[in-house]
């Protein structure tokens, strides 16, 4: 359980500090260094993931004189998000698991390595800070997006932080903290319908999840305090090295991970 409030902690302050739920943190370790399977990492991690964002998201939304959350924005994300992850977690029961571990680790090498190339350059520096000005057009456009982002939640047993982040600020010029508040807001029902699946499926460990979650809660409000006082473009930087790391321990060596070596035998 050490092992498990360990990656709770790390997970927790990543989430905290980059917006994002800390799914692309717990399935690796998870798989790591507790040698659980891929598909029972994603089902843990999208049950872990609810309580960390829940108090970081209220950290974002109380822990300033001005909310650092766009509520509008993150209700078109869900209602996207909410269909879409229940697609993904099942079809997530049909690939095996070097495809599914070969596809996160891709996707956060993509992401990560535009961030810090972005945040290298300067291209962090937005002008729009909230939702306001958007219109109808661009509100049905982020719940297409958040149809494709909750179909790769559920595959990856990812909250969508990951993916909500860059979207908001590269796509629709959202600033990195507010669309890092946002995000934590609009991961908490994709998540739960997850987890939800994935409970259905035998595919989460309640004891290991609650000792994430309960390793991760007090340090989320740690990094959610850290990230309300840090330049965006240094967020944007770390954002996109923490998904490089978690993109490299992701990648699917040659041999099976313990889990499934333990299952085999």
């Amino acid at each position: 359980m050490r092992i498990n409030a360990a990656i709770g902690a790390l997970a927790g302050l990543a989430s905290g500090l980059l917006g994002v739920g800390g799914g692309f943190l717990i399935v690796p370790l998870l798989t790591l260094w507790a040698g659980a399977d891929q598909r029972r990492a994603t089902g843990t991690s999208l049950a872990a993931i609810l309580p960390i964002s829940m108090v970081a998201a209220a950290t974002y939304y109380f822990g300033s004189r001005t909310p650092q959350t766009d509520l509008p924005l993150a209700a078109a994300l869900v209602v996207g998000g909410a269909v879409g992850v229940i697609g993904g977690a099942f079809a997530a029961q049909k690939i095996s698991e070097r495809v599914l571990r070969g596809f996160v680790a891709i996707l956060l090498f993509v992401v990560g390595l535009k961030d810090v190339r972005d945040a290298a350059l300067g291209a962090a520096a937005l002008q729009a800070t909230s939702s306001v000005g958007l219109g109808t057009e661009q509100y049905l456009l982020l719940g297409l997006c958040g149809l494709g982002i909750g179909i790769l939640s559920g595959l990856a047993g990812l909250g969508g932080g990951v993916f909500i982040v860059p979207l908001l600020v590269t796509g629709f010029g959202i600033s990195q903290r507010i669309a890092q508040g946002t995000s934590l807001i609009a991961v908490l029902p994709t998540a739960a319908i997850g987890a939800i699946i994935h409970e259905a499926n035998g595919e989460v460990d309640v004891r290991a999840a609650a000792a994430i979650a309960a390793g991760g809660v007090p340090t989320a409000i740690i990094g959610s305090l850290l990230a309300l006082v840090v330049p965006q473009r240094t967020l944007l930087g770390l954002f996109g090295l923490f998904l490089l790391v978690a993109a490299v321990r992701t990648w699917p060596l040659g041999s099976p991970p313990r889990g499934e070596l333990r299952l085999r035998r």
